[in-house]
């Protein structure tokens, strides 16, 4: 395995992750919400509702807050397919659901 995707999410907002897993950390991390856009930051999207906005950038503080975890890339990496792992350090607990696992030279070939 080279590399995984995975969701993050609370009760509002999700935001898919897709990683390089090398030398037991989760490197080379895009993010996307939705569709088919990639960045290698989180996602800064803008809402009209200054509340929606809030929760938002609230979503975004706690999913730093994950990273900044020193296990954080062990709770990543260790995680099965389908399995969803609870961050309760944050406003709003955030979940974390790995949904595949994938070798880029297989997809090359």
């Amino acid at each position: 395995m080279d590399r995984a995707v995975w969701i993050i999410l609370n009760k509002n907002f999700s935001i898919t992750l897709d990683g390089e897993i090398k030398n037991n950390r989760v490197t080379d991390k895009k993010f996307s919400p939705g569709e088919d856009i990639w960045t290698d930051e989180l996602p800064r999207l803008g809402f009209s509702n200054e509340n929606i906005q809030k929760d938002y950038d609230d979503f975004l503080e706690d999913i730093i807050s994950l990273f900044s975890e020193p296990g954080a890339d062990k709770v990543f990496i260790d995680a099965k397919i389908g399995e969803e792992s609870e961050y309760l350090n944050s406003k709003n607990p955030l979940l974390v659901r790995k949904i595949e696992e994938y070798s880029v030279d297989e997809i090359i070939e």
